[in-house]
């Protein structure tokens, strides 16, 4: 045979799958076979196999998949709005059963994933004693640099899906609800972009319990104005937080500015009420 018609067979037996290490083998040993050798590109793992002895397959079906895991790539979910914090080439950390390793950020990746609406970050890593497998969960932290900014704990922001509170310390022991507006979140921290000042000193802590009670006390305002707020025994305005007493008539509920008014009121509550309800009319605008 030409040399031709060496190297013509030789692409043959490679266009069917057969490596330069067999070919070079028949051709020194002179020797048919039929049986092909298929080696692996690259030295790694076999994560998965599609080809068992005896099973026939087509032309181009993946029999087995192969990695290399002594340099591999982590696969992060970052939120959209946190895209623009990151660069390629920053280092994060990656924590997995209490060990830690330093990984590149190669790239985020042209993709979003449509259900937690988060991006993929792609880390390189080395894998020195093969402790990360394939799909296995780690946890990325990586450090970024924001511009000097207010940022408060997020347990002292209270979201009630319509607005988000916070209380201010207003001083003499009254608490201050205010209406804030809020920007990125990182780990435990906040930012308030609307609606504090750098000093204001608030509540991070039993924040609710202030809420809860600024309610009572608005549902108690509330009872007393449909009582009329005033001690129908004196006719002096009484605010039910701060009320010496109060008494139970006929479902409803009266608020006294003192003990001995409430006295009076409990031996003869009808009397009172007269009182109270001819000054109402008086008060009324005439036509």
């Amino acid at each position: 045979m030409t040399q031709v018609s060496v190297k013509q067979a030789a692409d043959g037996l490679r266009n069917l799958g057969m490596g330069d290490v067999q070919i070079q083998a028949l051709s020194r040993d002179r020797t048919v076979t039929d049986k092909i050798e298929i080696r692996s590109p690259a030295t790694g793992f076999v994560v998965e196999r599609n080809v068992s002895p005896g099973l026939r397959f087509e032309r181009g079906k993946q029999l087995y998949r192969i990695a290399d895991l002594n340099r591999i790539w982590i696969l992060a979910d970052l939120f959209e709005n946190e895209g623009r914090l990151i660069r390629p080439g920053q280092i994060a950390r990656v924590n997995y059963q209490g060990r830690t390793w330093q990984a590149r950020m190669a790239d985020v990746l042209p993709q979003v994933d449509p259900a937690a609406r988060t991006l993929k970050v792609r880390f390189e890593l080395e894998n020195s004693g093969y402790a990360l497998r394939p799909d296995m969960f780690v946890d990325v932290e990586f450090d970024v640099h924001l511009p000097p900014t207010i940022a408060v704990s997020a347990d002292a922001v209270i979201d009630s899906g319509l607005r988000k509170t916070v209380f201010v310390d207003a001083g003499d022991g009254y608490f201050e609800p205010r209406t804030v507006e809020t920007g990125w979140r990182t780990g435990d921290r906040v930012q308030i972009t609307k609606g504090l000042e750098a000093g204001d000193r608030i509540v991070v802590s039993g924040n609710f319990l202030l809420d809860s009670e600024g309610r009572m006390k608005l549902t108690s305002l509330r009872t007393a104005a449909a009582s009329g707020g005033k001690d129908p025994a004196c006719g002096m305005e009484v605010d039910p937080a701060k009320a010496a007493a109060k008494s139970e008539h006929k479902g409803r509920t009266y608020y006294f500015c003192s003990q001995d008014c409430k006295d009076k009121f409990d031996k003869n509550p009808e009397q009172y009420l007269g009182k109270q309800q001819v000054a109402q009319r008086a008060g009324a605008p005439h036509d």
